[in-house]
């Protein structure tokens, strides 16, 4: 059986528009576009696992109906 590998994908350059501490870090990383590469990827994964908190408490609450406010409130308050 014969495998071929997937194309590469390939990278595309942007220009960006940064603060300054966001710029001072990427000047002292020895792999700028890594460094930022491995931020966005990051920041993708924490949006798709929030996606699917939200999904999942929707879920939740067309099974079981919305969650008490106070019960809600007194877990936030454990939390803290």
């Amino acid at each position: 059986m014969s495998r071929t590998a997937a194309a590469p994908a390939h990278k595309q350059r942007r220009n960006l528009t940064l603060s300054p501490e966001a710029a001072a870090f990427l000047d002292a990383s020895p792999n700028a576009s890594g460094t930022a590469d491995a931020a966005i990827r990051a920041a993708m994964a924490a949006q798709a696992e929030h996606e699917a908190l939200v999904a999942f408490v929707a879920e939740l609450d067309a099974l079981y109906g919305p969650a008490d406010p106070a019960e809600v409130e007194r877990a936030v308050a454990m939390l803290s």
